[in-house]
């Protein structure tokens, strides 16, 4: 061992020992190394005993490896890097840990933070925490909001980047940016008759993009980060090269940039990551994103690797074969020989299903999506207004049809309702511009001046601020209006703003926002307002807000006016969050294509545990909606509520009213009520559907149980459950019974067919399985007397129910074989189709099967053959289930 121009021998006691770990339980995943431990030999022989004062953590190492007394060049290098600290345990031997060159990618990724000073750097609350890092080809991310005057999102605060793709406001997109500038000055110098509500900017050289106006919603942006250079980077191969080379700094000779070239010829799919805005680490030692780590479980996702050899060279690669594999016998026949054969316990593997390297990063809630765009999906999907054809030509099918619907209609699960989350605290931001820098000011001014468009404004201005040091901290008051009148030669705009908001110390805050906004140009007619109410303490909050808006555009083409109200409080600590919030949307809306008027109303309770991550939630919604197109005319209303104790046992209920008036015929009014339980993820659905279509009315009920009661009556004067019908008197004027039993009877006239009582014989068959285009036998009797066994004539009858599987419509045909002494012969032959609920959905059907025999005895046979026999159906393998055979024989 040498320490400059000293040689220490025999210093070194023992070699590192290293590892790589390319899987966890067998299943491939991060790049594990371990560089191993240098014992060295510590004592006065040595002249080295000092050395355990020395400090060598973080110092370069190189390791040589051959034999004793060997020329120095045969020795092979092993990888080394860095050092860590030496640990003795008080012996003559010290532990010197390798720490590999992986210590060259502790750098942190995140450097710079915001200073909370307003404008580009952030407001107060912002102070400190990290800016966001984008590097590759993200999409929805929700970035956050720097400057909530101007709407300013930053998605990456460390140079240039590509592009900023799209911006979505309740995931619908706004559209194409309406200007692409250079820097935060420009973005917010942009006017409100360049950028109106609506529309956004972005300027990818400082990671920003602005809005027009204030959103209401969830908003997210779909960016290409980072650039090296004028060069884009959307591969994993060349962010890790990038990342390597400008953030580790890894010289580009220590990196094998060909591998990396490989990897993207082998992974050929955009990749990008999206790290947000954090807090920074309290111990500076540990980065809050190191390169290393971002590399390592970046890799992972790809089943790839990044590494360095014994020379310091970063290569990277993917952990997949690229040769066949050879078949081992375990006899012993073929090489390798297998001497023992064991199966260690493993994980269950997760199977990853990828689409390109795409990632979602941020998800919507059900409230958090645009009922715009969940009005389109359900059009595509559903289509809206479709057409019914000859709905008069054939009755006696659309009845079919009608059976099959309230049916699925009423056996349908209920969907489960999402609690409401309200976005607290945006007032109370936005109304931090009130205050002033000063601690006792009050400003007024008033006046007019010529923008740099050549546009006449006049504007009025009033700031107060009133500002002490407390006990508990600042206690601070601020008001802001801003009153201001725009025209130009093209539009003219109003604008009036107040903002207000009080703090007693950093726990206490209450904040009101009130905007007005009128805009008018040659095709366009804007008017909204909207107010915020907002106040906290310590971990309770709570809002109430109010949007209305009206918006004429195309040149009087488009109308839309809504309402959004939101009132909701919240207390959230360590352990849970507690919520209650009602949401109310009202929207008329008139276009080319349709006019439409919809309200939605949402009540909700929630609890969430941040321990067990479960909710507890109530909700109440009803929704409401008329519409009027080319195709006619629809109106539904839906009222349902849902408590939910876990996502496996809730309770729902829901009434749906639908009706429909189309010009082509269909003339339909439908309602069902149905209630549902969840009980350990099993649903059960039970209620009533009541469909009118074209004057054929239909009823159903899906029950358990039915019971039909007189108001004063004590007995139920019917009865309904999984068993039988009762009836406790009933009055028929005429019957037809094709079985009975009766236990006591009173009858004043009888009169049998052929002067003869039956004598009945029966047999039960097996479930019977008939594959597609096959045939199955799925009754065989023995041979039955008919009669009185001397000679006589009978009928015999076979029931059944017929399953059908899924997904198309099917058929079969049923044959019954008789045989009275000298081998079957067929006596009877019937097609039954047997439709699926519109071709999706499981369905069974009962059928049956007779003939009449005549002589002393005879035995039976029936057979079923799966085929194509009737229209739409399709050979399906298919269940002979409930058979029943009945002969009824004549006694003379």
């Amino acid at each position: 061992m040498f320490d400059n121009d000293h040689e220490y021998i025999p210093c070194i006691v023992a070699g590192p020992q290293q590892s790589a770990s390319f899987n966890e339980d067998g299943i491939p995943g991060e790049l594990q190394r371990s560089y191993g431990n240098l014992a060295i030999a510590i004592s006065a022989d040595h002249r080295n005993a000092e050395w355990r004062g020395y400090d060598f953590d973080g110092y370069a190492c190189k390791l040589l490896r051959g034999e004793y007394g060997a020329p120095l060049s045969t020795y092979e290098q092993i990888p080394a890097g860095r050092t860590g600290s030496l640990s003795s345990d008080g012996t003559n031997v010290a532990l010197l840990p390798l720490l590999g060159p992986d210590a060259e990618l502790k750098k942190e990724i995140m450097t710079l933070s915001y200073a909370g000073t307003g404008a580009a750097e952030g407001q107060e609350e912002y102070k400190g925490q990290l800016k966001p890092f984008t590097i590759g080809s993200v999409e929805n991310i929700e970035p956050p909001l720097i400057d909530p005057v101007y709407m300013v999102y930053q998605y990456h605060g460390y140079g240039p980047t590509e592009d900023v793709e799209a911006v979505y406001e309740n995931a619908l997109t706004l559209g194409a940016a309406k200007y692409t500038v250079t820097s935060y000055e420009q973005l917010i110098g942009l006017t409100a008759e360049q950028l109106p509500p609506g529309t956004w900017a972005k300027a990818p050289i400082v990671g920003m993009y602005r809005l027009g106006g204030e959103p209401i919603g969830k908003m997210t942006a779909d960016v290409i980060g980072a650039m090296d250079g004028l060069r884009s980077l959307t591969s994993f191969g060349a962010i890790a090269v990038y990342l390597l080379n400008k953030v580790a700094g890894v010289p580009l000779a220590m990196i094998d940039v060909d591998s990396a070239d490989d990897l993207d010829r082998d992974f050929p799919h955009t990749w990008g990551n999206y790290l947000d805005s954090r807090d920074k680490p309290e111990d500076g030692s540990d980065p809050a994103q190191s390169v290393g780590d971002f590399l390592r479980e970046a890799a992972s996702h790809l089943l790839a690797y990044v590494y360095a050899d014994e020379f310091g060279i970063w290569h990277l690669g993917r952990n997949v074969p690229t040769k066949a594999p050879i078949m081992l016998q375990q006899h012993g026949t073929t090489w390798p020989i297998v001497t023992s054969i064991s199966m260690p316990a493993t994980s269950t593997r997760v199977h990853k299903v990828r689409v390109g390297g795409r990632r979602c990063f941020s998800v919507h809630s059900d409230d958090e999506i645009s009922s715009a765009l969940k009005d389109a999906l359900e059009e595509a999907v559903v289509g809206v207004g479709e057409k019914v054809d000859d709905v008069q030509d054939d009755l006696n099918g659309i009845r079919k049809d009608f059976r099959s619907l309230v049916i699925g209609a009423v056996r349908s699960e209920l969907e489960d309702l999402s609690a409401l989350h309200l976005d607290y605290g945006a007032a109370q931001l936005k109304a931090s511009a009130a205050l002033h820098k000063d601690n006792h000011v009050a400003i007024q001014a008033i006046g007019t001046r010529i923008d740099e468009n050549g546009n006449l404004v006049a504007e009025s201005i009033t700031q107060l601020t009133s500002r002490i040091d407390g006990q508990d901290g600042v206690i601070e008051a601020g008001f802001l209006e801003v009153d201001r009148t725009i025209a130009g030669l093209d539009f003219a705009a109003v604008e009036d703003i107040t903002l207000a908001i009080a703090n007693y110390g950093e726990e206490v805050s209450a904040a009101f926002t009130a905007e007005r906004k009128l805009w008018v140009d040659a095709d366009t007619a804007i008017s909204e307002s909207l107010e915020e109410f907002e106040a906290r303490v310590e971990d309770a909050e709570g809002k109430i807000s109010e949007l209305e808006r009206i918006v004429i555009d195309e040149g009087g083409d488009t109308a839309l006016a809504e309402r959004i109200e939101e009132l909701g409080v919240k207390i959230e600590d360590e352990t849970e969050a507690r919520e209650a919030a009602i949401q109310s949307i009202e929207r008329a809306y008139i276009d080319a294509d349709e006019v439409v008027a919809e309200s939605v109303e949402t009540l909700s309770a929630s609890i969430f545990d941040e321990a067990t991550g479960n909710s507890v939630m109530s909700i109440i919604k009803a929704n409401a909606k008329t519409q009027v197109d080319d195709n006619g005319a629809r109106a539904e209303q839906i009222n349902a509520i849902n408590t939910k104790l876990n996502p496996l046992n809730g309770a729902s209920y829901e009434q749906n009213v639908q009706l429909i008036s189309d010009i082509n015929g269909l003339m339909s009014s439908q309602v069902t009520f149905k209630v549902q339980t969840e009980v350990n993820g099993v649903k059960v659905v039970g209620g009533l559907g009541i469909i009118n279509q074209n004057g054929y009315v239909d009823t159903a009920f899906v029950t358990d149980a039915l019971s039909v009661w007189t108001p004063g009556g004590k007995l139920p004067l019917l009865t309904l459950d999984g068993n039988a019908l009762r009836v406790n008197n009933a009055i028929m004027g005429n019957a037809v019974i094709n079985g009975a039993q009766i236990n006591d009877a009173s009858i004043n006239t009888l009169k049998v067919a052929g002067g003869a009582i039956s004598a009945n014989q029966g047999a039960d068959g097996v479930d019977t399985f008939v594959a597609a285009n096959g045939s199955a036998d799925f009754l065989t009797t023995g041979f039955m007397t008919i009669g009185d066994a001397v000679w006589g004539s009978g009928r015999v009858d076979v029931d059944f129910t017929i399953d059908a599987t899924s997904a198309y419509d099917a058929s079969c045909k049923i044959q019954l074989w008789l045989d009275y002494g000298s081998g079957f012969v067929m006596a009877k032959e019937k097609t039954f189709g047997i439709t699926t609920d519109n071709g999706d959905t499981y369905s069974r059907t009962g059928g049956d099967i007779s003939a009449i025999v005549t002589g002393s005895q005879v035995r039976v046979l029936c057979r079923v053959i799966s085929g194509t026999f009737t229209p739409r159906s399709v050979a399906r393998s298919q269940y002979i289930r409930d058979i029943s055979m009945e002969l009824i024989g004549m006694k003379r």
